[in-house]
C-alpha cells in the first residue's frame, strides 16, 4: 500500500498532536500543527518541493512556539491576582493558596504549597488542613491570612 507524499504529514501532524497528551509543557503540539499545516498545503497542491515544506515546517513551528505558546500558556495557568499586584514578589508566591500543614503556635507555623513546606506567620490561629493565602514572602518566611473566596485586597506596606 502505497500513500500519498501529503499523508506522511498528516501523520505527524496527529502523532505530535496526541503526544503533546503524554508530554505536557505545550511544546510538541505546535510541531503538530505546523505538521497538519504542511500536509494540508501539499495536498491542496500548493506544495511540492521538498526543501520547501521542511522551511515551512520549522517557521511554522517555530512561529508557533515563540508567539503563540506565551499567548495560550497565560491564558490556560492564569493567575488568580490581577496584573500588577505583587510585583515585587519575584517568585510568584503572594496571591497563592497554601495548605497548613503544622499548627501555627504564637503565630507561627508551617504550610504547604506547590508540595514545598514554608514556615509561615499569621496573626490568627490556624489548624492542620486550613487553607490560607500568601499575603507576604520574605525569604524563606511567608505571611498569610485564613483563605476566603473571592478577590482580597493586597496588604498594606
Amino acid at each position: 500500500m502505497d500513500l500519498p507524499e501529503y499523508s506522511y504529514w498528516i501523520i505527524a501532524g496527529l502523532a505530535f498532536v496526541i503526544a503533546e497528551f503524554a508530554v505536557s509543557g505545550l511544546v510538541v503540539i505546535f510541531f503538530g500543527i505546523a505538521a497538519l499545516l504542511v500536509g494540508s498545503l501539499k495536498f491542496l497542491g500548493l506544495l511540492d518541493d521538498t526543501a520547501w515544506e521542511l522551511t515551512l515546517f520549522a517557521l511554522t513551528s517555530l512561529l508557533l512556539l515563540v508567539f503563540v505558546r506565551r499567548v495560550i500558556n497565560d491564558k490556560l495557568m492564569g493567575n488568580e491576582r490581577p496584573r500588577g499586584e505583587g510585583e515585587a514578589d519575584s517568585a510568584g508566591l503572594v496571591g497563592g493558596r497554601a495548605t497548613v500543614a503544622d499548627a501555627f503556635n504564637n503565630g507561627v507555623g508551617t504550610v504547604s504549597y506547590r508540595g514545598a513546606r514554608w514556615q509561615a506567620q499569621c496573626a490568627q490561629p490556624l489548624h492542620p488542613g486550613d487553607m490560607v493565602r500568601i499575603t507576604q514572602h520574605d525569604g524563606l518566611w511567608l505571611t498569610v491570612e485564613p483563605w476566603m473566596p473571592g478577590p482580597q485586597t493586597p496588604p498594606a506596606e
